[in-house]
């Protein structure tokens, strides 16, 4: 440790020795220490001017994604990561320390965070963060710590410019955003019912185009008056959320999040959310008068009461364990089993990146159980007598693409079912397509089996507010145990990781019977990959892949068929 103490000054560091839990093994270190590395357990390396403008990414692995977060972080800036050959480093935690200097290094900063569970509330946990002045890390040889590239002896000197933008880059990976909403987007105000609308996004997109905002890539906006670089992030927060992490962005704050209805008021009316307000409630005639409907009082006591007595468990009366009504077939060279996928009463989600075909994977679930048979050999139903109406929600597409994407049911068992049924909810707000499944579901109580909502994101007026979350996730509970049904619910994922997008998707993941995800083949543009990623109380079925062949429909791939891991 001490040759390598001496390796580092005259690389032009400043260290100090550590303890094994990374802590100074010295009070005083601010302006390096000399002595002491013949006995320390690990050596740290003090970033700043004292170390000749040496500043730190750290890439913390909190959710165990880190190497896929710097991964695609090197591949936003790989020309100045390969002009300077930046080293890299690996971490005890599984994390990275990307290096470079600079003449300008700012102080120890997160940059981007994400949303995290702790004593049953979102808090912000930091996934990239920088060590700069004032700030050390700990190094290679410390256990646990190795450079994997390039040299950590010949740190390059990048330009101000260039640091900017590798800054901007990370601040561009933040998924996390406290929502602060105005009076006019309560529940039912304008401004909510607004942010539910399919066109709002689009409307906002146009409002900071005008206002000289420009899209460099999808996702990634610039600032007006700025030559390259990125200021903010939309859809990445969140689908409806603007992100921006400029400082000189007005009239948006550093670090804020904005709603649709908050950006076109800033935007478009100077700042007047009354003004705007009074335009959407006009629009969407949102002054009729409602009928007021005036419900009996019950004393709190009386509906506790009940409540209580319908929640009681007696336990000398046996409950019958959920029906499977579906499952999935598993092969290996000498033999086959199939494994549970869906039961009554439980909900469960398809996951997956945008063009992932997560709605193809759908169709071969709807097909198998509005049919009752087995797909392909692979996903075979068993909807008990009595549960065959199956039903699909479409919030997301065209009414012309939710037909054709319908239309792959019945052309996968060959026929046309009565008992299928498809509804177009995307011109609704979040509260009138929750209505209308309640009141559709009600509809068709006593034959419900299977239900398929394709896009779950659209039933909350803001998929990153814990409140509405809550809602929509006990909503589907109470609908799977009301009716006895699965419903199976489609989400997107992050665009910069494998979590299903916002709070809604974190809850919906930590309830769910069963979480599948969906990844597009990086070669193949027909082909994608299908993986359980949870199960509650059976085994995983194994990973398959499908293709769509000439006929638009979803082909399980055989080859992937024979699986002897078992």
């Amino acid at each position: 440790m001490t040759e390598v103490f001496q390796k580092y000054q005259k690389a032009g560091f400043a260290c100090l020795p550590t303890k094994e839990n990374k802590a100074p093994a010295s009070n005083t270190w601010k302006d390096g220490v000399l002595t002491g590395y013949e006995n320390t357990y690990g050596i740290g390396i003090i970033c700043g001017k004292i170390s000749d403008g040496l500043e730190c990414l750290d890439f913390d692995n909190h959710f165990g994604d880190a190497k896929e977060n710097i991964s695609a972080f090197i591949s936003e800036v790989r020309d100045i990561f390969d002009k300077y050959k930046l080293p890299i480093e690996s971490t005890v935690s599984g994390g990275y320390h990307l290096l470079y200097r600079c003449d300008k290094v700012g102080g120890n900063q997160k940059l981007a965070s994400r949303p995290k569970l702790e004593s049953e509330r979102w808090r912000p946990d930091a996934i990239i963060e920088t060590r700069g002045e004032g700030g050390y890390f700990v190094a290679d040889p410390t256990p646990g710590y190795k450079v994997i590239r390039n040299d950590l002896l010949d740190v390059q000197t990048i330009t101000t410019d260039e640091r900017e933008r590798m800054i901007e880059v990370a601040k561009s990976f933040n998924t996390w955003n406290e929502p602060t909403k105005t009076d006019f987007e309560s529940r039912d105000k304008p401004g909510d019912v607004f942010n539910g609308k399919v066109e709002a996004i689009d409307q906002m997109r146009g409002a900071l185009q005008r206002a000289g905002w420009t899209e460099v890539k999808d996702g990634q906006w610039r600032r007006p008056g700025k030559k390259d670089g990125i200021s903010a992030t939309l859809g990445r927060v969140a689908d409806n959320v603007f992100y921006n992490f400029s400082a000189n962005g007005h009239p948006f704050n550093e670090g804020g999040g904005y709603t649709p209805f908050q950006v076109i008021s800033l935007l478009d009316y100077n700042g007047d959310f009354s003004a705007f307000a009074k335009e959407i409630s006009e629009r969407y005639e949102l002054n009729r008068p409602a009928i007021n409907k005036q419900k009996p009082e019950v004393k709190p006591e009386i509906e506790y009461e009940k409540i209580m007595n319908n929640a009681f468990i007696d336990l000398d009366i046996p409950i019958q364990k959920p029906p499977v009504i579906m499952r999935v077939r598993n092969h290996y060279t000498s033999h086959n089993n199939d494994t549970r996928l869906f039961t009554l009463g439980n909900f469960s989600a398809i996951t997956g990146k945008s063009k992932s075909k997560k709605t193809f994977l759908a169709s071969l679930l709807l097909a198998s159980a509005s049919g009752n048979v087995a797909i392909q050999d692979k996903i075979i139903s068993d909807i008990p007598e009595g549960k065959y109406a199956i039903l699909l929600f479409d919030t997301e597409q065209s009414r012309y693409d939710a037909y054709i994407s319908a239309s792959r049911v019945p052309s996968l068992i060959g026929e046309k079912r009565e008992n299928f049924g498809v509804f177009d909810l995307r011109e609704y707000t979040p509260k009138e397509r929750c209505g209308i499944i309640n009141y559709t579901l009600n509809k068709y109580k006593k034959s419900l089996g299977y239900i398929v909502i394709d896009g779950i994101a659209d039933l909350a007026t803001a998929i990153n507010d814990e409140e509405e979350a809550t809602r929509v996730v006990s909503m589907l509970m109470k609908w799977t145990k009301d009716f006895n049904c699965h419903i199976t619910v489609i989400i997107h994922q992050n665009k910069n990781d494998n979590y299903a997008t916002g709070h809604l998707g974190s809850a919906i993941l930590k309830k769910a019977e069963c979480v599948i995800s969906v990844e597009k083949d990086a070669n193949e543009v027909i082909k994608s990959h299908v993986k359980c990623d949870l199960i509650r109380g059976a085994l995983d079925f194994n990973d398959f892949s499908f293709t769509i062949n000439d006929s638009g429909l979803p082909i399980i791939d055989k080859s992937t068929y024979n699986n002897d891991n078992f």
